[in-house]
């Protein structure tokens, strides 16, 4: 459990609450995967499409912003949407902000078939 919005929250309300800043910003197919059976190294997947760069920036500074305000610490960062991919590292989850045709080449989604989907927004 983590210490965000004032309470103590479990990983899965707080995926849930970034997935909400997501949507408040128009992103698409958006999915919350739990990482915990086939990784050590995070707990969740947010993972999410954006049309163009701006928004993709615009997703990645919303949520960060106000995970900042929240206390929630950024580990890491790659936010340059040149390459397609924004990463928001906070160590127990990753936001990954994909373009479309990103997210199919990666396809996270089949790479990590064995975690459990928990969450899909569409």
């Amino acid at each position: 459990m983590w210490f965000c919005l004032g309470y103590m929250l479990t990983g899965i309300e707080i995926s849930r609450y970034i997935a909400n800043l997501a949507l408040s910003k128009d992103a698409d197919d958006i999915v919350v995967f739990d990482m915990r059976p086939v990784v050590s190294f995070t707990d969740y997947f947010i993972i999410m499409t954006a049309e163009t760069a701006r928004q993709a920036n615009t997703i990645a500074d919303y949520i960060k912003n106000e995970l900042k305000q929240k206390d929630v610490k950024l580990y890491s960062k790659q936010d340059s949407f040149n390459g397609g991919w924004i990463v928001l590292d906070y160590s127990f989850l990753m936001i990954h902000i994909f373009a479309e045709v990103q997210r199919q080449y990666y396809n996270l989604e089949g790479f990590w078939a064995e975690s459990i989907e928990v969450l899909r927004i569409q």
